[in-house]
């Protein structure tokens, strides 16, 4: 038996590898519940794709995202959880301002770019279509035509999730919600979306060890064994808050099958680069972000939701493997029309940043491997079961917290 080697009293009720969002989520209704939990995070930082880049010394005070950048008061499992930490009055209301296109080296108004006559058939094209089962070209293309899936859709969709979107589920795409009237419709906090994992790690009762990079993981009928490059801990419980790929890995000796399912999942790219530059610098109007079409970013991502009295924020999210540091450069230079030596080491940061590439089948994928997961009280959570955005992340924690409780934690 794993507990032969452990005192009693330091086997954990809870062992959650990873404190992003999803990782997090999970530990609120533990603490909650009173379970001795803990996280286990390889970063020095909570937050996974909740990464605020907080700039010091004369940006001192300004933030830019590069990773997840909307929250929505659709996302109410999210909601509750800030309400239950007595947060929700921190929540402030984005700035309206419109996305843009960037096409053929220029900025253009979306609407610019529709083929009007294709678009006008698209409500009678929608009675009795389905999104189950369907890619979100086959999908949406034949909804709004394909002139208009082209020039617009598609690269709004890809920028969206930042990787091509085209072989997508149509159903993983946008996820209808009732919305929260007593909340913004879209909102941010001060410091950036980070500032959610940073509420959630201080809650009581929820316990962090950062720089901690588990290497095995080994299970027998009562118990979980962790090993990291320095500490080993059992536990009765464990919750796998992971990137796809690594979950894989780590399950593919004690649940071969199941990680055999998730390596069917492949991981998508994108390295996002932020720039801060003095709003005076800048001809740009205020914009929520532009929308690259045969560009070499999916998207840029704005910080005039947000904004800011000296300066204005940039996030550029790159297609892996086309743009070397210098050129990339370039290209923010030239997209934004700023001269080149704008651009230092001080004012720009980067990130490479992993999300699921799901493909039509996933939701049976999932199904198998909740099938898999029934009867054990080993846990899965993350942005790869049934969409990307945050409120998947915490939607599927909070549904594999209640199976956990049934299964006796």
């Amino acid at each position: 038996m794993l507990k032969n080697t452990f005192d009693h009293s330091s086997i954990r009720d809870l062992i959650i590898i990873g404190a992003g969002v999803s990782g997090l989520s999970m530990a609120q209704d533990a603490a909650r519940a009173g379970l001795n939990t803990l996280i286990l995070e390889q970063d020095a930082r909570p937050g996974g794709c909740l990464h605020s880049h907080r700039f010091t010394g004369e940006r001192d005070g300004f933030w830019l995202e590069l990773g997840a950048h909307s929250a929505f008061n659709s996302y109410g499992h999210l909601l509750a959880l800030l309400e239950a930490a007595g947060e929700l009055s921190r929540l402030q209301r984005r700035a309206k301002v419109s996305f843009r296109m960037y096409a053929d080296d220029a900025v253009r108004s979306i609407p610019s770019q529709l083929y009007f006559s294709e678009l006008w058939l698209a409500p009678f094209r929608l009675l009795g279509s389905s999104k189950t089962g369907r890619s979100v070209a086959d999908y949406f293309g034949h909804l709004v035509g394909p002139r208009n899936y082209t020039a617009v859709f598609e690269p709004a969709f890809s920028a969206v999730i930042c990787q091509p979107s085209s072989e997508f589920p149509a159903d993983s795409l946008f996820n209808a919600r009732p919305r929260r009237k007593d909340v913004p419709r879209g909102f941010t906090l001060a410091g950036g979306l980070q500032t959610i994992a940073d509420i959630f790690a201080r809650q009581p009762g929820v316990n962090l060890e950062f720089g901690q990079t588990v290497q095995e993981i080994q299970h027998d009928r009562d118990h979980f064994l962790v090993r990291t490059r320095s500490d080993e801990y059992l536990t009765r419980s464990l919750c796998l808050a992971t990137p796809v790929n690594i979950a894989d890995c780590l399950l593919q000796s004690p649940f071969p099958a199941l990680a055999e399912r998730l390596a069917e999942i492949s991981i998508a790219r994108v390295d996002s680069v932020g720039v801060a530059v003095p709003k005076s610098a800048l001809t740009l109007p205020p914009v929520a972000g532009l929308i690259g079409r045969n560009q070499a970013f999916y998207s840029v991502v704005s910080r005039d939701t947000a904004p800011d009295e000296r300066y204005r924020g940039f996030t550029f999210h790159f297609r892996p493997g086309v743009l070397d540091e210098a050129s990339q450069r370039d290209c923010i230079a030239r997209t934004l029309n700023l001269p080149r030596e704008l651009l230092t080491t001080e004012n720009v940061v980067s990130k490479a940043n992993q999300l699921p590439a799901l493909r039509v089948g996933n939701s049976e994928r999932i199904r198998d491997i909740d099938r898999m997961l029934a009867g054990t009280r080993l846990a899965l959570t993350g942005n790869y079961f049934t969409g990307v955005a945050i409120e998947d992340c915490v939607a599927r924690s909070r549904q594999e917290w209640v199976r956990l409780q049934g299964e006796g934690h």
